[in-house]
């Protein structure tokens, strides 16, 4: 597991509809890896490698957008309003560095709010609506911010470097879902001899509506596929137990349902199957909440059987995610494990008796 890839996904600045830097990334990762390497209309980068029958095909996606945000408006001082482009919790945002991309370079900046000394006491303790925050980036005017290259409709992310905690434990930006991507590179290095014929899908637009998914699930028609993602771990202090949707450690979480999907029982159950087989630790992911690519696909031409398998990640669509390599380690090995026990779609088809 090549510890370097992961932190140069985790880096690299990709929000939706601006995924570009990303797939240059990836494809260079993976180029050497498969059979065919193209990019669709919509900017999924689909990396194929042949099986011994390209007749079932199996389809694993990872998307490579994270949530940012985008310049609307800039005013005569040279502060830039913005838009969130994925889900923000308005919380976090206060005080946060950014790194804003013009056509030449980045810009760094912060997202600035009204001062808390000058702040009504009706409104202290409450978030400030992201309509009412600016982004900071010490231009003195409208021209000066042209200037330096900052335009309406530029983007921003988090600038977050990734770090590593402990042995086991990584901090940094954008794990959902630069860690699907990751996983999903680990794989397409180590597997060989498979049955099917995999298409390695890396998706667009994910954060604001599963878009870039449904259209690569159209053109290719699989006949199953599974989502990777990174996903809320919630198993800290403030949160009672029965909301807890999955555990940093605790290994893979293969998803049964979601606001989006329920996932097709076969092969969830074929999932579980192999992870207990070869002994690696799984958690079930029952989300009354969120979704992944794979509520997109399920339900793509006549339908495809989908379910989601996902590394836990604390504090998503923050600028510090956290996680377990281990968890990543079996994440990798379960998607490596379940393609190498794939011999025929009837494994996963729902029969009469």
């Amino acid at each position: 597991m090549d510890l370097k890839i992961l932190e140069e996904l985790s880096n690299v600045v990709g929000p939706p509809g601006f995924e570009d830097k990303v797939r240059e990334l990836i494809a260079g990762y993976v180029k050497e890896y498969v059979d065919e390497l193209y990019v669709d209309s919509l900017g999924n980068l689909i990396a194929v490698k042949y099986g011994e029958t390209k007749d079932f095909k199996v389809m694993v996606a990872a998307h490579m957008d994270e949530v940012g945000l985008l310049i609307r408006f800039i005013d005569d001082k040279g502060f830039a309003k913005f838009m969130n482009i994925g889900g923000i919790d308005p919380r976090i945002l206060p005080g946060q560095r950014v790194l804003i991309t013009t056509e030449k370079r980045y810009v760094r900046g912060i997202i600035g709010f009204k001062p808390p000394h000058i702040t009504p006491a009706e409104e202290k303790g409450k978030a400030t609506p992201i309509k009412d925050l600016y982004i900071d980036f010490g231009a003195r005017s409208l021209e000066e911010a042209y200037e330096m290259g900052v335009k309406e409709g530029c983007v921003a992310v988090f600038d977050r470097d990734f770090r590593k905690l402990s042995d086991e434990i990584v901090t940094g930006k954008a794990f959902d879902d630069r860690v699907g991507c990751f996983v999903l590179i680990e794989v397409l290095k180590q597997i060989k001899k498979i049955t099917p014929t995999l298409y390695a899908v890396f998706t667009v637009q994910e954060e604001v509506g599963l878009r870039g998914a449904g259209v690569a699930a159209y053109a290719i028609d699989p006949d199953l596929a599974i989502a990777l993602e990174g996903t809320v771990a919630a198993d800290t202090p403030e949160v009672p137990s029965s909301d807890v949707i999955t555990r940093v450690g605790k290994g893979p979480a293969i998803r049964l349902i979601d606001p989006t999907m329920i996932a097709q029982r076969k092969l969830f159950e074929f999932v579980v199957r192999v992870a207990e087989e070869k002994k690696i630790p799984y958690q079930v992911q029952i989300s009354y909440a969120g979704g992944t690519d794979a509520g997109r696909i399920h339900l793509t031409r006549k339908g495809i059987p989908s379910t989601a398998v996902s590394v836990p990640v604390r504090y998503i669509h923050t600028p510090c995610c956290l996680m377990n390599l281990k968890d990543v380690q079996n994440t990798i090995k379960l998607i490596s494990s379940i393609l190498e026990e794939l011999k025929s779609p009837d494994q996963i088809k729902y029969k009469l008796k």
